[in-house]
């Protein structure tokens, strides 16, 4: 075999490999894609059955963690709690939505706002203006948090 039809055979097999790699990193990025967009659906969906059920629930829930978390009051778990749920929610959202950051903040803060209303109208809940900041403070950071992580992984400048 010559040298020139050895050189494009092998040119042939790099492209074919390149090719290969290109295709399993779209797929594993599609299934990363749909399973994030499942994750924040999914964690709306919680965040709101959590604010709008019956009270005992969150306790049930806070007893069982509390040992896992130092035994904070109750008080201070509620605090952490909102922030952190909504962290993460603005996080996940903004990751799947990185174009989309106006929507992406309407939908978490705007739902922040809403779900603190809804809760008024439950016999055994209310709503309060620093459960609300609280949790739009945390969608907002998680938002931000995630485009500045996006931002440096791309190389741009903040």
């Amino acid at each position: 075999m010559d040298a020139s039809r050895r050189g494009a055979i092998e040119a042939k097999d790099s492209i074919s490999s390149t090719t290969l790699e290109w295709h399993y990193s779209s797929s594993m990025r599609s299934t990363i894609f749909k399973l994030a967009i499942g994750v924040a659906w999914a964690s709306i969906i919680f965040i709101a059955y959590a604010t709008l059920t019956r009270v005992g629930f969150v306790y049930d829930i806070y007893y069982k963690l509390s040992p896992y978390l130092m035994r904070p009051e109750m008080k201070t778990y509620a605090h952490f709690v909102h922030i952190t749920a909504f962290a993460v929610l603005g996080a996940v959202f903004s990751f799947i939505y990185p174009r989309h950051t106006i929507r992406v903040c309407c939908l978490v803060l705007g739902g922040a706002a809403v779900l603190e209303i809804l809760q008024t109208l439950t016999p055994d809940r209310h709503g309060t203006w620093l459960d609300a900041l609280e949790k739009m403070a945390g969608g907002a950071s998680g938002i931000f948090f995630t485009k500045g992580i996006m931002r440096f992984m791309a190389g741009k400048p903040t």
